[in-house]
Order: structure tokens, then C-alpha cells, then sequence
């Protein structure tokens, strides 16, 4: 690393200091802090560093905003300057009029994007805490997610969403394709991530193609025959950012004259909530559900906080609720669930076929990604679809030439 020399800096009031000397300021003293801790005499030099340069940087960041809002053309942000409210947020000056330039700049360069990430991670621990009174008015993820209509415990349920996933470095990729997708959303059409936020649950917006954000968005109002995509919000390893399976599965349902609809869920409460509020809104039984999400034999993982309610269990087929939702899907429906080992002879798949009364389709091994063959197609009356799954999944046991073909299995409900 280039040492930091402060000698060797020029003064912002010394007209020979150009541009390029000021970006590469910026560099080093965002390289140096993170060594140096606030109370240390280097770190307030470092500060008075930036305050002399801050005037020019703001100039700067002025003129590529109006620039790009006055402009049909955009182009990217010099990624230094999003170093500014980097160094901005380390040195203790986010005031309220940094953090409007920063809400501002947000909506036209992704540079930025990185820079609230890091600063999501670095509170890892206070979201993922109990914590109840985060005013997110004083960081800059709250700040410009509340520009978006999204409300104090609206923020900090997305943030905790985007934290569900436990490496570091997945998670920071992770919550940039967040902002990236509800930044395109807002400038598609106003609060139009607020509403698939609150009519379908969507929290992880960067686990999805845009198009698909867009055309759900589009297709708010229509009353035809639908089904369901439903992801959990939990992931733990990140895996349902990698594997977008919803794509695959909307081309071949909008190609047999049904709609698909995203749904996310943090629970079982949650689950039954949305499905009745979808019952209530389209006015039209559900007629099928594709459910991805993590599990085991007898449990899959819906939430993203500690709890009774984050964790569908087998035993929870018993409960006095199972026919209520029993009555808002189709007689014909099928139900897929894309998750690991819930297909076990005697668990969770077989046991729902049972007490629901559908056609279950699940994985008896533990599943990899997306599945590797996905079949779409009208029943023979034509009222609904069926679905043909061929999971990708790993044999535990390494048994080459084992007899047992294990994999994707489908229950039938009993009589």
C-alpha cells in the first residue's frame, strides 16, 4: 500500500492541486483509516485531510448529479467519489446534508451501492439484534430507503432479509443487487417496490431478474388464474441469490395462459397471512405453489429470526389451521417443494400429499441449485398444470453403483 505522506498533500487552496491529485488523496486516506483508531492523532489528521479537500469533492458530486438528471444519456460516477461517503461515514460526518446528496446520487449510479453494503455490515449485530429503536434517519441505507416510503420497521425488516445469508463477502455482492433492483424499480415507477414489498412480501429484490419485478409489478391488477412462487426469506448460505429458479418457471407458466406470482415468506404466520390476503385480493382459489426453500426431512426454514414461527414443521400439518388453508388452493393443485430432502419416504412431502390432498412433488437428497429439468404443461381438462421436476441433487453416500434411485419423487395423496 502507498504510504499516506500528509507533507505530500497539496492544499485544497493551492490552484495547481487538479482533480486527479484530489481522487488520489481519497484513495489513500480511505486505505489508511481503517488502520488508525478515532481517538489516535493519525486519524484527525486524516480528518483534517478530507475536510480541506470536502468542499471540491462536494463540487464535483454536484455537478455529476445535475448532470445526470438534466442528461438522456448516464454515465458511471468516477468510483472515487463514492469513497467520500465512505470516509464520510468512518470520520463521523454524515450530517443531513451529505446524506441527501447521498439519497440523491443513489438514483443514478450504482457506485454508491457498495458503499452502503459495507456500512449494512459493519451493523451487522444491531439488526440482527432485538433492538426497536434503530433510527435509521442517521445511516445511509435508512436514510434513502426511507426516500422510497419504506418505513423504520420496514427498513429494518429488509436489512435483516439481506442479512439472513452468514458470509460476509456473499452478503455484501447480495445487498448491492438490493439496492440496485429497488433503485431500477423506483425509476420504472414510483413506490413500486414499497408495493411489492407490502402486497407480496418481497424482501430479497436482488434475487430476481428485473423484467420479472417489473411485469409482476404490471400485473397487480390482473384477476386471471394464477399460482405461486415461494421463497423463503431465510438463506443461510445464500444460495437462492445464485439460483434464480423463478425465471425458468414464469416462461413456461405465461406460455400455457397462467400467471405467476412472487411470493417471500419469514414464517408460518406470515405464510398463512399472505395467502389469504391473496385470496381476498384476486378473489380466485390458488392454483398451484412452487416452494423453495431450505429444509430437511421432516422441517423447512421460512424465517430469518429466531422463533416458534421461522420453521414449517412436519408436526405442524396437525394444527387446526391446515384445512382453512387447504381451502385456498384448487382440488387439482400441485405443490413442489424445491428443497433438500423433504421427499424422505414417511416426512414432510408425503405427509402434506396426505393431509392436503395434492399432488406433492419433492427431493429425497439434497438438492444443488436449480433443478436440472423443469416441464410445464396443461392437465388434460386444461383447468390447471402439471409440473415435471427433475431436481439436481448429490448422493451422500457416494455410491456410484448404488441399485436405489433416489432423487426427485412425487406423492399422490392416499385413497
Amino acid at each position: 500500500m502507498k504510504e499516506l505522506n500528509f507533507d505530500n498533500f497539496p492544499t485544497s487552496n493551492n490552484q495547481t492541486e487538479n482533480i486527479e491529485e484530489i481522487k488520489e488523496r481519497l484513495n489513500l486516506l480511505a486505505e489508511d483509516i481503517s488502520n488508525y483508531t478515532p481517538e489516535s492523532e493519525e486519524f484527525s489528521r486524516i480528518k483534517a485531510s478530507f475536510i480541506e479537500i470536502q468542499p471540491i469533492v462536494v463540487q464535483k458530486i454536484r455537478e455529476y448529479i445535475e448532470r445526470e438528471r438534466d442528461s438522456d444519456i448516464h454515465f458511471s460516477m468516477d468510483r472515487e467519489y463514492a469513497l467520500y461517503f465512505k470516509l464520510i461515514n468512518q470520520l463521523g460526518l454524515l450530517d443531513e446534508a451529505n446524506k441527501e446528496m447521498a439519497a440523491e446520487l443513489f438514483m443514478f449510479s450504482t457506485e454508491i451501492d457498495r458503499v452502503i453494503a459495507e456500512d449494512i455490515l459493519k451493523k451487522r449485530k444491531l439488526y440482527k439484534s432485538e433492538e426497536k429503536n434503530i433510527k435509521q434517519d442517521n445511516y445511509l441505507a435508512g436514510y434513502v430507503l426511507k426516500k422510497f416510503n419504506f418505513s423504520e420497521e420496514e427498513i429494518s425488516d429488509l436489512i435483516q432479509s439481506w442479512l439472513s445469508i452468514e458470509d460476509d463477502d456473499g452478503t455484501d455482492w447480495y445487498i448491492a443487487e438490493n439496492l440496485s433492483n429497488i433503485r431500477s424499480l423506483e425509476n420504472f415507477e414510483k413506490n413500486s417496490a414499497k408495493y411489492l414489498y407490502n402486497t407480496f412480501g418481497i424482501r430479497g429484490f436482488g434475487r430476481y431478474r428485473m423484467h420479472e419485478l417489473k411485469k409482476q409489478y404490471e400485473e397487480r391488477g390482473d384477476m386471471g388464474p394464477y399460482g405461486l412462487y415461494c421463497q423463503a426469506v431465510m438463506d443461510w448460505n445464500g444460495s437462492f441469490s445464485q439460483s434464480n429458479q423463478s425465471e425458468e418457471l414464469r416462461e413456461q407458466v405465461e406460455e400455457n395462459s397462467f400467471l405467476i406470482r412472487i411470493i417471500e415468506v419469514k414464517g408460518k404466520i406470515d405464510l398463512a397471512k399472505r395467502l389469504l390476503s391473496l385470496r381476498d385480493k384476486y378473489q380466485q382459489k390458488i392454483k398451484f405453489m412452487y416452494l423453495h426453500a431450505h429444509g430437511n426431512t421432516d422441517v423447512i426454514g421460512l424465517g430469518d429470526r429466531e422463533g416458534n414461527d421461522r420453521k414449517f414443521l412436519q408436526e405442524d400439518l396437525k394444527g387446526k389451521g391446515v384445512q382453512r388453508v387447504k381451502e385456498l388452493f384448487e382440488d387439482d393443485a400441485e405443490l413442489v417443494l424445491s428443497s433438500c430432502l423433504t421427499g424422505v419416504e414417511g416426512g414432510l412431502a408425503e405427509e402434506m400429499s396426505n393431509t392436503y390432498k395434492v399432488k406433492v412433488i419433492a427431493s429425497d437428497k439434497p438438492t444443488e441449485g436449480a433443478p436440472s429439468y423443469v416441464e410445464v404443461k396443461k392437465n388434460a381438462s386444461g383447468s390447471n398444470l402439471e409440473f415435471k421436476i427433475i431436481f439436481k441433487t448429490m448422493d451422500l453416500d457416494n455410491e456410484k453403483n448404488s441399485q436405489e434411485k433416489k432423487g426427485t419423487v412425487i406423492y399422490n395423496p392416499k385413497g
